[in-house]
Parts: structure tokens; C-alpha cells; sequence
């Protein structure tokens, strides 16, 4: 496989670098997101892993919760935010050297058996595996992104990275917390009403056939579940 061009839009970082590290096997339940910072609570120096899951959009979420989100090695705390999210922190101190090169960006120069964990998370042959081998071995790219650009591959060389930086606001989760408690502000889910709807963007396909050569086709707006939520309080 090979890349024909750039995947330019806006990625979180923490789900494609960090969260493969957490150990779960690709296939399981998959977070709503993935975030290294929540508001007023955690820095991204604090190296903490925010996950974020929706209980009501995954039936086997409840099971995977119990045997494998709370029991944890590396949890740090749980929370639930004011739409009934159940929110996951992670201590990711163990990894302290990896995490500072992530956050700066410095993707290549993770370290050799942490990269190649991140590789391996996802699947051969697929467009993100293609994608995160050039970001984590970049070396091996210089040359074809050098084509795509129209630029020089020394140029590349000396920026030596071919993936951006993380985005410090959307990389970090926004949580309304009592002032009194400084715990997050959680209302009954009853009074929250969710009702799905089919996604527009792939018409409740789930992925869109002419996008297959990036993340395999999969519908960014529903990430392949057919069906996005809106919630009427």
C-alpha cells in the first residue's frame, strides 16, 4: 500500500499515539474520544489519558467496563460529565519519557519498542496503519511525501517529522465542575433524552466507498456506528 496523499485533516493524537499503549486489543469497545487534559483539573504535563465512553451507545460497554476499565492497572480516577459520559482517567507517569517526545511532537524519536507497540495496535494493510507507520518512521517516507508536496526531501529531513503537533484545545477535555465539590457537575441521565439518528454524512452506511484509501472508507462523523446522537435535555 501506498500513500497518495496527505491526511490533512485534524486528528486526536492522544487516540492514535497514546491510547494503543493502554493495552486493549483492537476490536473492543471503542471511546467516544480520547484526550491529555481536562479543563481547570489536568495539564498535559500531568500525563494523564482522559477517555471518554457513551454507556448507551455500545451494548457490550457495560462488560468491558467491568472487566477491563476498572480494573485497570494504570487508572487514576473515574468521573462522570454532566451528559452521562463516563470518563476514564489514566496515570501514564510510566511511560513519562515517550509521553514529553508525543506531546512535543516528536513522534520519531519515541522510543524504538514503543512505536513499534503503537504500530501494531492497528491493522496491516489498512489506510491508518500506512498512515502512523510514516508518522512513527518517517525515514522511510521522506521520499514519497517529498513527491506529494513538490518540495525537496532534504527539506523534509530537516523538519525530520511528518505529523503535526498535538492541539492543546482540542486535545483537552471541557468539564463543568461545582465550584464547592470540584467534582464534575452531573445530572440525572433521565433528564437527558437521546434519540439517534442516521448519519447523514454516509447515508447509515458507515463508511464512504471513496474514501477507502484513507482509514479504510470509515465515516468520520459516525466512526462506522451508522448512527449519530443528538441530546435534547
Amino acid at each position: 500500500m501506498i500513500i497518495n496523499d496527505l491526511y490533512k485533516k485534524y486528528f486526536q493524537k492522544s487516540k492514535i499515539f497514546m491510547y494503543p499503549l493502554l493495552g486493549f486489543e483492537r476490536g473492543n469497545v471503542v471511546p467516544e474520544e480520547v484526550y491529555f487534559s481536562i479543563s481547570d483539573k489536568y495539564k498535559p504535563e500531568d500525563r494523564k489519558l482522559v477517555l471518554v465512553y457513551d454507556p448507551r451507545m455500545d451494548l457490550k460497554y457495560e462488560s468491558f467496563k467491568e472487566d477491563r476499565l476498572v480494573n485497570h492497572k494504570l487508572l487514576h480516577e473515574r468521573l462522570e460529565d454532566q451528559n452521562g459520559n463516563d470518563i476514564f482517567v489514566f496515570d501514564m507517569s510510566s511511560f513519562a519519557a515517550d509521553w514529553d517526545l508525543f506531546f512535543a511532537g516528536k513522534y520519531s524519536q519515541m522510543s524504538l519498542k514503543i512505536r513499534n507497540e503503537i504500530l501494531n495496535f492497528f491493522e496491516k494493510n489498512s489506510g491508518n496503519y500506512i498512515y502512523v507507520n510514516s508518522f512513527l518512521f518517517p525515514e522511510k517516507w521522506f521520499k514519497r511525501y517529498a513527491e506529494i508536496l513538490d518540495v525537496s526531501e532534504e527539506l523534509l529531513k530537516e523538519v525530520g517529522e511528518l505529523c503535526d503537533i498535538p492541539n492543546l484545545e482540542k486535545e483537552q477535555l471541557n468539564l463543568v465542575f461545582r465550584q464547592e465539590y470540584d467534582t464534575p457537575l452531573v445530572r440525572d441521565i433521565s433528564e437527558v433524552k437521546v434519540h439517534f439518528n442516521q448519519c447523514d454524512r454516509c447515508n447509515g452506511q458507515g463508511h464512504i466507498p471513496k474514501y477507502n484509501h484513507i482509514s479504510n472508507g470509515i465515516c468520520f462523523k459516525c466512526y462506522g456506528r451508522n448512527s449519530v446522537k443528538n441530546l435534547v435535555a
